[in-house]
């Protein structure tokens, strides 16, 4: 598949580079954004809003189109003014991309696992057609605050030409350049930032206590948050024999479906066993609140399996029924806070919510690491004993709760100046290709 859509940008670039749209100066400069917008991620929420005010804000001349896998779903948190616009996109999106290239004057890809394989090929394949394509138009292209991880050869190969053509290229981490540059090979200049979602303007305390009361939290207790997801059924793969056949089992979207590689149903039974004891426990022990948070719709149904099984919540807040900004004022209220999810851990750190990662790829990893956590506070989903583990980091995270916090608050200042590096050379581009 990677060879035939690297095939496909090539020609399609070749054959209708001389009918794309041309900019010419006094014009407004037509910008598309690509990103992962209506699965109802609260991270990809978060961090997009916040991506595209920053980039309206560095030149008024801009107009945004923004993909969307769904976009009705995405309406309910993106609203569409006269200098945005949400398009919907095919979940095959060779055509729906090149027709919105062909109109537009630049690229930006938005998407914080761009560079990365571990969630699906598909995704990956997605941005790199995207810019490949639109580099093969001679558009700008930019990486707004990404990240990278391990690649296969093929997907590495591809990975590497894009970014070495991006015209500015912004990662979100120094680890995840340090991927582009000595894993997958890239020689293009590198700018690290980070997030776009350390902005957002949460909803209020008051409303993010009233709405914990009203499910049943007593405030005169801690309460322990849960940002659970299946770990097990990644990678996403197409498929279209069982799209034609009209599999439902584990589909995804369309023609999209998860797997379970290496024993995974079994690995994901025991997983939710392990934080369902571990739920009861702290619940026992601290006489705390439990509740739990779906960051993207996806996660609701194994966070509803964890509860089964569990006497000690019956509070969910998920993506499909909380928007960003409730979400992060929920998070920032916990006194605790357990994450599979990379983006419960980004809008939590505004509240200096001590936190245990519990991962699947690099991204919490990392970013524990820059706040000096990793090492006491971090677990790969791969690790055994993980309850016992829970217990451990948990007994000693609520002992330093103190500690933690003033830590991870402190970081806040220097994350928001690497963010604002952002919208400054964002700006300087759109200077140097776009000239007044």
């Amino acid at each position: 598949m990677v060879y035939l859509l690297r095939f496909l940008a090539f020609f399609f670039g070749l054959f209708f580079r001389p009918f794309r749209k041309r900019w010419k100066p006094g014009e407004p400069i037509q910008c598309l954004v690509v990103g992962y917008g209506g699965a109802n991620n609260t991270g990809a929420e978060a961090r997009t809003d916040e991506a595209l005010k920053q980039m309206l804000a560095a030149d008024d001349r801009l107009r945004i189109t923004i993909t969307a896998l769904d976009r009705e779903r995405m309406l309910r948190y993106t609203k569409e003014h006269e200098r945005l616009k949400v398009r919907q996109i095919h979940m095959t999106f060779v055509f729906s991309i090149l027709r919105l290239l062909l109109n537009s004057d630049m690229l930006v890809l938005i998407e914080g696992s761009c560079f990365k394989e571990n969630f699906s090929q598909a995704l990956f394949w997605f941005f790199m057609y995207s810019a490949d394509l639109a580099q093969r138009f001679g558009l700008p292209t930019v990486t707004y605050g990404v990240d990278a991880g391990s690649l296969r050869p093929s997907n590495k190969v591809w990975g590497k030409r894009v970014a070495d053509h991006i015209d500015l290229l912004m990662t979100r981490t120094a680890a995840a350049k340090g991927v582009l540059e000595e894993t997958i090979g890239v020689k293009n200049d590198i700018v690290v930032t980070t997030d776009t979602a350390f902005t957002i303007e949460p909803e209020t305390a008051s409303w993010a206590c009233d709405e914990l009361e009203r499910l049943g939290c007593d405030k005169s207790k801690p309460t322990v948050g849960i940002a659970f997801e299946e770990l097990y059924w990644w990678p996403v793969v197409p498929s279209f024999w069982r799209y034609i056949t009209g599999q439902k089992r584990d589909q995804y979207k369309s023609i999209y479906y998860h797997t379970w590689p290496n024993g995974g149903r079994e690995h994901s039974r025991n997983m939710k066993d392990a934080v369902a004891n571990f739920a009861n426990w702290i619940a026992r022990e601290f006489d705390a609140n439990v509740v739990f948070f779906a960051m993207e719709r996806l996660d609701a149904g194994p966070c509803k399996d964890v509860m089964k099984m569990t006497n000690a919540s019956r509070a969910l807040f998920d993506s499909d029924h909380y928007n960003a900004r409730q979400m992060t004022a929920l998070l920032r209220e916990l006194s605790m806070l357990v994450t599979c999810r990379y983006h419960a851990l980004v809008l939590s750190m505004g509240g200096g919510v001590p936190v245990i990662g519990l991962a699947h790829d690099e991204r919490i990893a990392t970013i524990m690491d820059e706040v000096g956590l990793k090492k006491k506070y971090f677990i790969s989903y791969k690790e055994n004993g993980i309850e016992e583990k829970l217990k451990n980091m948990s007994s000693e995270l609520m002992n330093e709760r103190e500690t933690i916090h003033d830590r991870i608050i402190e970081s806040i200042p220097t994350y928001l100046m690497r963010m604002s590096k952002n919208e400054k050379h964002f700006s300087k581009l759109l200077g140097e290709r776009f000239p007044l």
